[in-house]
């Protein structure tokens, strides 16, 4: 069987290039890719895939038809696909919403074959708000064969937004996969040892949807009641009107004994993860952007940490309740610190939780994941 593949964007470290990277290495032992890639990043599909067959486009996701330059891409890219000598494929899969599965669209119409999408998140909703790209969109998503979403709850928010456009499409959720836990010998996660400092700890870049706002407030709560807590945040940081709305935060409750380390290497994260108490972050849905999954929580896991997160999005089916972590409401800060507290003065149960979230992210493979895929092809092509 041969897939052709529209890949987002390859140039720049992104949850897209880890996504594609670890996706397709894992389905090639079941099918034979065939792989888009704007024309940009051809060298480093070069890199990642070498010797695979591989064909680059004009554009695959960065420019949507909302502006001058996107459109004009887009219609370069279209004329490209038409004029152009196709491989061969039994089907098509674009590894992100849109602007990539409008590409893919174009590929599996070309080519008469089923055109299979990916649904992170964040892109398979915002669309609603463009005015140029919302038909575009949802004429995609009419024609296309099937729609996998990351998560369930991705699904949902979907069905929401795109719910007509998506009456006579078959939806077939498939939860992320990951290879962290490979990253991390099983006997260091279950026998991680209790730090001595409390510490929190959370990974992710610094911006209203990853709600560091609330995490900050139940932490107030959390640092009057265990003056030794610690809260450490690893992520990109820039200078804007959120970092301000946390730094006068900080002040306003006097709260020490945080620190933003800014973007940090594997290895940093690695001994941070190794350090800490409790993993928590606190997704938040700001408009139509929110967490799809949460692949975080499962790197969390791999070093046998419970965590604590927000019911909002694919989060609870990254994190399971009262199994691998606590869940609490997305603006329910005095309940966030509630389970903080919990995990971080009964050490039984945050082993007990720890060691779960460990198995989970080990049950969550990039193997199983692909072999779902491979299940969905089938499908669609018997169909």
């Amino acid at each position: 069987m041969r897939i052709a593949y529209i890949i987002p964007s390859l140039r720049n470290p992104s949850g897209w290039r880890s996504h594609a990277k670890s996706f397709l290495y894992a389905i090639r032992t079941l099918v034979e890719p065939v792989l888009y890639v704007a024309v940009e990043d051809y060298p480093e599909a070069e890199k990642l895939f070498p010797g695979w067959e591989t064909v680059p486009l004009p554009t695959t996701q960065r420019f949507p038809a909302g502006s001058w330059r996107g459109a004009s891409r887009l219609v370069n890219c279209y004329w490209h696909i038409q004029r152009s000598q196709a491989p061969q494929v039994d089907g098509v899969h674009s590894l992100e919403a849109y602007p990539t599965g409008l590409v893919g669209h174009w590929l599996a119409r070309k080519l008469g074959k089923p055109h299979l999408i990916t649904i992170h998140g964040t892109y398979g909703v915002i669309w609603r708000e463009r005015r140029v790209d919302r038909p575009i969109y949802e004429g995609v998503l009419r024609q296309a064969s099937m729609v996998c979403p990351v998560s369930n709850g991705t699904a949902r928010l979907m069905q929401d937004h795109f719910g007509p456009a998506l009456i006579r499409t078959r939806i077939k959720p498939i939860l992320n996969g990951n290879d962290f836990w490979k990253q991390v010998p099983q006997s260091q996660a279950l026998n991680r040892r209790i730090p001595e400092t409390p510490t929190i700890f959370s990974v992710g870049d610094v911006k209203p949807r990853k709600g560091y706002h609330v995490s900050l407030e139940s932490y107030g709560i959390v640092k009057s009641s265990l003056p030794a807590a610690r809260y450490l945040i690893a992520g990109q940081i820039r200078e804007n009107n959120y970092t301000t709305k946390l730094q006068n935060l900080i002040g306003e409750r006097h709260l020490q004994d945080v620190t933003f380390l800014g973007a940090l290497p594997a290895s940093e994260l690695s001994h941070l993860y190794q350090e800490s108490s409790v993993f928590l972050l606190a997704p938040q849905q700001e408009g139509l952007q929110f967490e799809g999954f949460g692949l975080v929580f499962l790197e969390a896991g791999a070093y046998g940490l419970p965590v604590v997160a927000t019911r909002t999005g694919g989060v609870p089916e990254a994190v399971q309740d009262g199994t691998t972590g606590l869940l609490a409401e997305p603006d329910d800060s005095e309940g966030i610190a509630r389970a903080l507290l919990r995990l971080l003065t009964e050490p039984d149960l945050a082993r007990e939780l720890g060691r779960a979230n460990r198995y989970w992210a080990e049950t969550l493979t990039w193997e199983r994941n692909a072999a779902e895929h491979f299940q969905a092809y089938q499908e669609v092509l018997g169909a």
